[in-house]
């Protein structure tokens, strides 16, 4: 039996789906990921300990709202280290090196001369660094590790952020800001997820900025391996990196789990109720993280990976003692301090 035919479960045929049967077939669901997709990280013990937070504070029923919240987590998305490890590879062909090559034939006359097409882009390689998105603590920047892995590139293709910049000493001994590297032609960003775009945005008004005052022609790249659709829109909009950013999977408003157009409620296995789940995960957002209840600017998101939950997720997922709150959670997540 393959694991798509052991998620679907087994209810019965030919007689009415009670709660309970919906409840059995959810957790099955649950320890075939666990076992299968979560890196053991959701045994079902840890699985009760984390219902065990809704307790009714919705107003709806206890095994009602416990029901929801089982449902809940059995769509979430775990990336895994392997997972991420491939999403890495296209990051780096699809996103950055398919477009470069497609730049370098044409700068050749669009040329499919091997011999003309390989030195060039192995110049242009030469010429680009490799960097994270936030400070060496973040997630963007602990990604570059298994970037290069993956990738079989050189330690010298990757710089620290703060690498970009030098100072030079003027003869009177002041001192002004240059390139720490003016052969330098790209930048390339690596992130894990956008969301909100925030933090890209953020990156261009400030150190990119700087950076296109001393090389205006330096060429940046902001590429994702997820994104919601609207985040990628406000990099493209809202930041230096124009067009040349990207993501291998580009989430749309399906994904958002608890809107209209919801992926995950349009196919909820009996017993599932839109309306009952979106009020439960309200009220304990509301209670968890009052200024973002379902995620940081409302993403709605059911994803994590294997280094860290984002923000965009679900609080009731991933938060812990929130608010004045006592929080158990299903998948931890390491914020920012």
């Amino acid at each position: 039996m393959s694991i798509l035919e052991e998620l679907n479960g087994i209810l019965p045929d030919g007689a009415e789906v009670t709660p309970e049967d919906t409840w059995e077939m959810l957790r099955r669901r649950i320890t075939i990921l666990n076992e299968r997709a979560w890196e053991g990280r959701n045994r079902w013990p840890d699985v009760e300990h984390w219902l065990a937070n809704f307790d009714g504070r919705s107003g709806i029923d206890v095994d009602t709202e416990r029901l929801h919240a089982l449902f809940l987590l059995s769509q979430f998305l775990y990336v895994g280290s392997i997972e991420t490890r491939v999403l890495l590879q296209s990051v780096f062909r699809d996103l950055f090196m398919a477009p470069l090559i497609q730049e370098v034939r044409a700068s050749l006359g669009g040329t499919r001369d091997a011999a003309l097409i390989v030195p060039a882009v192995e110049l242009a390689l030469q010429r680009t660094r490799f960097l994270g998105v936030g400070n060496p603590s973040e997630s963007g920047v602990h990604l570059l590790y298994y970037f290069r892995q993956e990738n079989g590139l050189s330690k010298a293709q990757f710089m620290d952020a703060t690498a970009m910049f030098a100072r030079s000493y003027l003869p009177d001994g002041t001192t002004v800001p240059t390139l720490g590297n003016p052969d330098i032609d790209r930048y390339v960003f690596i992130d894990d997820v956008c969301g909100s775009a925030r933090t890209a945005i953020s990156y261009s008004k400030n150190a990119l900025a700087n950076l296109l005052e001393l090389k205006p022609d330096a060429k940046l790249y902001y590429l994702a391996m997820f994104a919601l659709q609207d985040g990628l829109d406000r990099v493209r909009t809202e930041s230096v990196f124009g067009e040349r950013c990207a993501a291998v999977f580009e989430l749309d408003e399906t994904y958002r789990c608890l809107s209209p157009t919801s992926r995950y409620l349009h196919a909820a296995p009996p017993h599932i109720n839109g309306d009952q789940l979106r009020m439960m995960v309200r009220t304990y957002g509301a209670l968890l993280w009052p200024k973002h209840p379902c995620g940081f600017n409302d993403a709605q998101l059911l994803l994590g990976f294997h280094h860290n939950t984002p923000d965009n997720t679900l609080p009731v997922i991933w938060r812990e003692d929130g608010a004045g709150v006592s929080w158990f959670p299903a998948f931890r997540r390491y914020a920012k301090l």
